[in-house]
């Protein structure tokens, strides 16, 4: 369904309003959160230079539903790459979440950026709440688009192209196209997996009683002679295990480092709100000695509320968004893991029956998922690499540029006050 529902929450908490002082304090200690960094690898000159340019705009676009209820959005979107014509097409969220699967199908390897999750906007009760969320996820969407256009693969990808130029008909046919491949691919899995589970049970059975024979150390370094092509080096292991640890804890860092930002910011605007309850006040006064101070009074909450906003929108929205594409990158790196696993318990299995049909069975499972794990990790350690360095330069970046909106306002009320 391409209707976007928000839900609007009637009763949340609300932060509680701290004394300044405290966060004055916390202030100082916010670039620490974030070290010891990701390693610093190997600069991407190389790989920056092949990069195209490619430009675009996103524009929201809100049209009329078929019914009351929901409104139906889309968004405009004008791209050029290089010196090529440029072309506007209309893409919908539906779309969005097409080339993030596409993506991912055309590159296994590779660490594909994060979406923000599907909503539903009602067009009843609308409110401030809403229309930031629908804010939140337009930027998102737009920085989704700007993590592909600045990755040396993803760039160049055919489906990159088809979103950015194709019509709504040749969309609509690739929507068809990928939802019946998804759907092959759950069938297909489904049956895999059952498959798996009973050839498992047997395998188990098996190595259950053969664990009742005594098998010398000859024996087993004979087993290893044979078939030495099934090891699976260390170091891929130890790799992937140490780079999961790695991003768990990052993506811990910044976790604290979003809820740090959006509490202040949360409790900045509530304070802003308790301050025009007063403005109404002190107007029902209708004292003329009181005009002045109502005026910079206002003046002052208008510039917290949009530079306020402004932070939510450029910095914090784009924290949270971090957090989904860690959360990508853990979830392929533990996929990587899990193939290890199965490709040990395969060996383990394969080394211990006696069946001549049976070993080469297995033997086959192996070779077939060794060539798997070889592909993705190939691609992986190039493209983590370029990931850890992203993940450091952008947190910085979000660091400075919420630092700079900070000095902005506070140079602002200044003058305000002090005209």
């Amino acid at each position: 369904m391409d209707n976007e529902l928000i839900d609007i929450p009637i009763d949340y908490d609300e932060p509680k309003l701290d004394s300044q002082e405290s966060y004055l304090t916390q202030s100082e200690q916010v670039s620490q959160i974030l070290y010891p960094p990701l390693p610093i690898l190997k600069a991407e000159s190389s790989e920056k230079s092949n990069i195209h340019k490619i430009s675009f705009h996103l524009t929201e676009k809100v049209q009329q539903s078929y019914t009351q209820y929901y409104e139906n959005i889309s968004y405009q979107l004008w791209s050029q790459v290089e010196e090529e014509p440029a072309h506007t097409v209309l893409r919908k969220y539906t779309h969005f979440e097409w080339l993030n699967a596409a993506l991912k199908r055309e590159f296994p390897g590779l660490l594909i950026p994060a979406i923000p999750p599907k909503s539903v906007l009602a067009k009843i009760n609308l409110t401030e709440h809403t229309q930031l969320v629908r804010e939140k996820r337009y930027r998102q969407l737009a920085e989704f688009l700007n993590k592909i256009k600045d990755h040396p693969q993803l760039q160049v990808s055919s489906k990159f192209q088809v979103f950015l130029t194709a019509s709504q008909e040749a969309m609509q046919q690739e929507l068809l196209e990928l939802s019946q491949y998804q759907t092959y691919v759950h069938q297909i899995g489904s049956a895999i997996a059952n498959a798996g589970s009973k050839a498992y049970d047997l395998a188990k059975g098996s190595f259950n009683y053969l664990s009742s024979f005594i098998y010398n150390s000859q024996l087993n370094s004979q087993k290893q002679m044979q078939y030495p092509e099934l090891e699976i080096p260390h170091e891929i292991k130890e790799c992937f295990e140490s780079w999961e640890d790695l991003l768990i804890e990052e993506q811990q860092k910044v976790k604290r480092i979003f809820e740090y930002y959006q509490n202040i910011v949360n409790i900045k605007l509530e304070q802003n709100d308790e301050t025009k309850k007063v403005i109404s006040s002190m107007k029902e006064l209708e004292l003329p000695q009181l005009e002045k101070d109502i005026k910079k009074t206002e003046v002052s909450c208008y510039l917290n509320e949009n530079i306020l906003n402004e932070i939510k929108l450029s910095v914090i929205f784009k924290l949270e968004l971090c957090i989904l594409d860690l959360d990508e990158a853990v979830g392929l790196i533990r996929s990587r893991s899990d193939l290890v696993y199965q490709i040990q318990q395969q060996i383990k299995m394969h080394n211990q029956i006696e069946s001549f049909n049976e070993k080469i069975s297995y033997k086959e499972q192996i070779r077939e998922n060794q060539k798997v794990l070889k592909i993705l990790e190939s691609n992986f350690q190039k493209d983590i690499t370029r990931f850890a360095n992203w993940v450091n330069n952008y947190l910085q970046s979000l660091i400075k540029s919420y630092n700079e909106q900070f000095q902005k306002l506070y140079k602002e009320q200044n003058k305000n006050w002090n005209e």
